[in-house]
């Protein structure tokens, strides 16, 4: 009995004892950056610890890890594992902030507003608000709500907001382009839609190549019969005139982002610029 019990505490020693070697390890990796390393070493010390001494310390580390390796779903999980066992609301907030420019980055501005709203805004640190400051104007653009993103970067932007102001109102020219009006377009006239949104060579392209089918079918009509000009062409030309259309509308839907994420970029310089300008 004596024995069984001597084989049990020693084999938990040795346990603790490898357990606390990983988790070492785990941290020196950390401090190096090797990120990859460190996350399966971390993650292999959480699988074995029963008794969770090192979770704690570990799901920060483990989340940050994550974040810097660009696996920001895995991040943000980990942020909410670190948020739930910390008593601590200074570090509670900071693991919302965390999640919720994971999920920006991550282009999930839906989640990132769950986020916003459980968050305690009267503990905030100050470093804590001027991230907040950044991360509200940005996931409000990312959700579609322009006033209230152009209010927040014009906040941060103090020295360019006529700058600010400017993008914005670009903004609004693109929330007209509408993507059925441009099909409807490239329906009456093949190419029509596409040269509307700036795509010249799609644009050109259809209207010349559904004109080409089409005198071809008339040549044919008329030096052959109509049935043969039909059978011969109809099916290119439906499948053409068709493609041209849809593909309008498709082409129409990459420009609004193309044009937004150009937006969106000159207005994170801009606040980069500020920043530059304060220090």
């Amino acid at each position: 009995m004596r024995l069984a019990l001597f084989l049990m505490l020693s084999f938990s020693l040795v346990k603790a004892q490898d357990l606390e070697k990983s988790f070492l390890l785990g941290k020196e990796l950390y401090g190096f950056k090797n990120f990859p390393a460190a996350i399966e070493t971390f993650n292999r010390v959480l699988f074995f610890d029963s008794s969770q001494t090192y979770s704690s310390e570990i799901y920060p580390l483990i989340a940050e890890a994550y974040y810097q390796n660009s696996s920001y779903a895995e991040a943000a999980a980990f942020f909410d594992l670190a948020y739930n066992i910390s008593n601590n609301d200074t570090l509670k907030n900071s693991f919302t902030l965390k999640k919720m420019s994971a999920f920006l980055i991550n282009k999930d501005p839906v989640f990132a507003e769950i986020e916003y709203l459980s968050l305690d805004k009267t503990k905030l640190t100050r470093s804590q608000n001027t991230d907040l400051e950044l991360f509200e104007p940005v996931m409000n653009f990312s959700l579609g709500k322009y006033a209230e993103a152009e209010n927040g970067f014009k906040k941060i932007c103090k020295t360019d907001t006529l700058g600010v102001h400017k993008l914005f109102r670009k903004n609004e020219k693109v929330s007209k382009i509408n993507p059925k009006k441009v099909k409807t377009m490239s329906r009456i006239i093949p190419g029509l839609g596409q040269l509307y949104v700036g795509d010249i060579k799609n644009g050109l392209n259809s209207f010349l190549l559904t004109a080409g089918l089409l005198t071809l079918g008339i040549r044919s009509a008329l030096t052959n019969t109509i049935f043969d000009a039909a059978f011969a062409t109809l099916p290119w030309l439906q499948r053409y005139y068709k493609g041209g259309y849809n593909k309008a509308e498709i082409i129409a839907e990459a420009k609004i982002l193309e044009k937004r994420y150009k937006i969106y970029a000159q207005l994170l310089d801009k606040v980069e610029s500020e920043k530059k300008d304060k220090s």
